[in-house]
């Protein structure tokens, strides 16, 4: 089904890894904005975004180094074509995780393309500091964050990495502690298990990291946001392009909390439509906020 155009002024939200799936890419190849958004990223990476998307297989758009490249360049596709097809300026945007990422480049603080190398430097840097299959992240829903915060005192390795809403939350550390917490919590969980990741984001573990990315990233010029950003960290609203920048760079070392996002939505006011694949933060939101309502920007506009 075609989209039609969202309410005025929205705030938009842009998902992040996970959302990736085959066939995401349907019906948006005959917009020139995705289409050119989306040519320019393969552009830079030399990864098969398209074609993945499109065709699969599963395995290759879910693969470490693909993935975050095609759910960034897709959510900037997404957007670019809405704007194109008359979409006001969004009120303000959120993104969760590496969704951040798209919302920089969204309100235009850097282009795709320096969003793209921060994601290259993250893997790099990530891939030499630690191990292959030996750092990771898990995901616990159905647990009280009490319940939580005691297994961990148990895990000292291992920390909360993002509070996504009421009861639903991800740890992130070496992979037999997330191995242990999953056994010791996963028969009162609602689900559990290890995510398809290997690095432990959102945690001090890639707090040492941080230096070297900044330095790989000096030459970005981020200039101020055409729309304000909410941090993901702590929902405080994000008005200057060094402020916004200085958030990405170190997102991958802060906790996602979506319930200060959340809180930060209610107080802002907009419409909620969600930008890119999936609806992923319209659950999250209303996992957190039962009264909010987020709209989907999933469909292609109207011609």
């Amino acid at each position: 089904m075609l989209g039609t155009m969202p309410a005025p002024a929205s705030t938009l939200l842009f998902p992040g890894q996970g959302t990736e799936a085959v066939g995401m890419s349907q019906g948006w190849e005959a917009h020139a904005a995705w289409e050119g958004t989306l040519r320019s990223a393969e552009a830079h990476t030399s990864r098969p975004l398209r074609r993945a998307m499109a065709e699969g297989p599963l395995d290759l758009l879910r693969s470490q180094r693909l993935a975050p490249c095609a759910v960034l360049a897709h959510s900037v596709g997404v957007y670019r074509a809405w704007r194109a097809a008359g979409m006001p300026l969004p009120a303000a945007a959120a993104g969760h995780s590496m969704g951040f990422y798209s919302a920089l480049v969204a309100a235009e603080v850097v282009p795709l393309e320096a969003a793209l190398d921060l994601i290259s430097a993250v893997e790099d840097l990530s891939e030499a500091a630690f191990g292959a299959g030996t750092m990771g992240m898990a995901f616990l829903i159905g647990v009280p964050e009490s319940d939580l915060r005691q297994a961990l005192a148990g895990h000292p390795e291992l920390v909360l990495s993002n509070r996504n809403g009421q009861a639903q939350f991800t740890a992130s550390g070496p992979v037999p502690a997330l191995e242990s917490l999953v056994r010791e919590l996963g028969p009162t969980a609602l689900k559990a298990g290890l995510l398809p990741v290997q690095h432990p984001l959102h945690g001090p573990h890639m707090g040492a990291l941080l230096p070297a990315i900044a330095r790989r990233l000096a030459t970005v010029k981020p200039a101020n946001p055409a729309f304000p950003l909410i941090s993901h960290f702590d929902g405080r609203l994000l008005g200057t392009g060094a402020a916004a920048w200085d958030e990405g760079i170190a997102s991958v070392a802060l906790p996602v909390d979506w319930l200060a996002v959340v809180a930060q939505l209610k107080a802002l006011g907009a419409p909620l439509a969600e930008c890119g694949h999936g609806r992923q933060l319209a659950g999250l939101t209303r996992w957190a906020e039962r009264e909010l309502v987020v709209n989907s920007l999933q469909a292609p506009p109207t011609p």
